[in-house]
């Protein structure tokens, strides 16, 4: 073993390598094998690791489309709502200058009322369905 780490062993073992080509030769593609086979675990189970993490990232890109589409969903929902506070104000708006009774105003303040905390409450579970924290 203390050959190994001496120069002079190295030096006459580089000297005799011409001369034992029919030895060297082999033993060189042999090792040579055996580093491309080694080399060919490392870089499959690289490869391995690698194709896990893609799927990984493609499950989390389907949960994170699902939650878009949810989003978008919830945005309908809410621009239909919207669009009847609009009809409602509106009405109420008509209601108003005609001197419409005062429980019909109530009724209609109710439901504007009502709208009204619908929609803020929908924008609140989208803006939290829409918050990068929870990513």
């Amino acid at each position: 073993m203390d050959n190994l780490l001496d120069p002079a062993f190295w030096v006459a073992g580089w000297k005799t390598f011409p001369s034992a080509r029919e030895i060297a030769i082999p033993v060189l593609i042999l090792v040579g094998g055996v580093v491309w086979w080694i080399r060919g675990i490392v870089k499959g189970r690289e490869i391995s690791g690698l194709k896990e993490q893609i799927g990984a990232l493609k499950e989390q890109i389907g949960a994170l489309e699902q939650r878009r589409l949810r989003a978008i969903e919830q945005v309908t929902v809410d621009k239909k709502k919207m669009e009847k506070l609009r009809v409602e104000v509106a009405a109420l708006k008509k209601k108003i200058p005609k001197g419409g009774r005062h429980n019909e105003l109530a009724a209609s303040v109710d439901a504007v009322t009502s709208t009204v905390t619908e929609l803020s409450a929908a924008s609140e579970r989208l803006r939290r369905r829409l918050s990068p924290s929870d990513l």
